[in-house]
């Protein structure tokens, strides 16, 4: 009995001594320089099918979700415009306008200039709704978060997500982006600190984080299941010496 617990311990640490897979195996590698150009600063734009809101300052007749008051909106209350195919969305006063291509910010600024006809030194905000980034991996709440900052960047959303979890690995974070029909993957190694003001980047829509799992992950939740069963058989061994004294 003496030979059971370490004879388990020693099965544990064979079984487990395979590699954890990993969500994103198989990544084109592209030369820093490269890399830099797709993942540069830059705030999103809105684009066709993009659900918005516009707020209004004191005119809550011609706000659509507004912003300022109760009747807030979300993706989920339909309180919202969706862009068109072409870019446009239809405004009371206005008409048609196109904000495809411009900021949010921009598209505020645009559409104070179009509603100075009608309002004396408007102030508009406009929120688009359905942009979001998604974090998987090894964080405490994995989902799908939506971007309420127009510059978010990699540590805030890590931030949202709660964190990384006991199995984590903070060397090898990766930021996935599609360009282009393209996937495109950043690998930040958050322990280095010189660095992270470089690689704390700013997200953008559709972007994919994924902490992936340590090395030693699958040797860890194997020892921890078998911690009882080995304290179990140890606690035996050591009444059957005793009792065989």
């Amino acid at each position: 009995m003496k030979t059971i617990a370490p004879a388990l311990t020693m099965i544990i640490l064979l079984s487990s001594c395979s590699t954890m897979p990993r969500l994103f195996e198989s990544q084109q590698e592209y030369p820093p320089s490269q890399l830099y150009q797709y993942f540069k600063p830059k705030e999103p734009v809105i684009r066709a099918g993009d659900k918005i809101t516009i707020s209004i300052w004191g005119h809550d007749e011609l706000s659509i979700g507004s912003v300022n008051n109760t009747f807030n909106a979300n993706e989920s209350t339909g309180n919202w415009l969706t862009v068109n195919a072409d870019g446009e969305v239809n405004l009371p006063k206005v008409g048609r306008v196109r904000l495809a291509g411009l900021t949010a910010k921009e598209a505020g600024f645009y559409l104070e200039q179009r509603y100075s006809d009608y309002i004396n030194n408007p102030v508009i905000n406009v929120k688009v709704l359905n942009h979001y980034v998604t974090v998987l991996g090894e964080v405490k709440n994995p989902g799908r978060f939506q971007l309420n900052n127009e510059t978010p960047t990699l540590i805030e959303m890590l931030g949202q997500a709660g964190g990384l979890n006991d199995f984590g690995d903070p060397t090898e974070v990766e930021v996935v982006r599609n360009i282009r029909g393209k996937t495109v993957t950043w690998r930040v190694d958050l322990t280095a600190v010189q660095g992270l003001a470089t690689h704390n980047i700013t997200l953008l829509p559709g972007d994919v984080v994924y902490v992936p799992p340590h090395p030693n992950k699958q040797f860890r939740e194997s020892l921890d299941k078998a911690t009882p069963i080995i304290s179990i058989l140890t606690s035996l061994a050591v009444v059957i010496s005793v009792l065989a004294r």
